[in-house]
């Protein structure tokens, strides 16, 4: 099912949230969209997640909120680069943060 709708499930818009919670929007200053990639070598068991990758070569997106603290915490995961699009767009209705796009 492509995310197209106006109202998605927490499995969608939070699932990198501990229990799929939305989290305290008051923490970040603003929320980003990146390219990913699981570097994990064949046979590897688990993941090793990389960001920082262009749209181009991305195996799936990941919306993060950026951290006011510093840093910054993935908050959902999107296959594509248009379903992130959309579940960004709800994620910074829901928040009233703006979104920055660095794939």
């Amino acid at each position: 099912m492509r995310p197209d709708s106006a109202t998605f499930a927490p499995n969608i818009l939070f699932n990198c949230c501990t229990d799929l919670k939305e989290p305290d929007w008051r923490t970040f200053s603003d929320l980003e969209l990146g390219g990913c990639i699981d570097a994990a070598e064949d046979g590897e068991s688990g993941t090793m997640i990389e960001g920082g990758i262009s749209r181009d070569e991305a195996q799936f997106f990941t919306i993060y909120g950026r951290l006011i603290a510093g840093g910054c915490e993935a908050i959902t995961d999107c296959i594509s680069f248009h379903d992130a699009e959309c579940i960004a767009a709800q994620l910074c209705e829901r928040s009233s943060l703006t979104l920055e796009i660095v794939c």
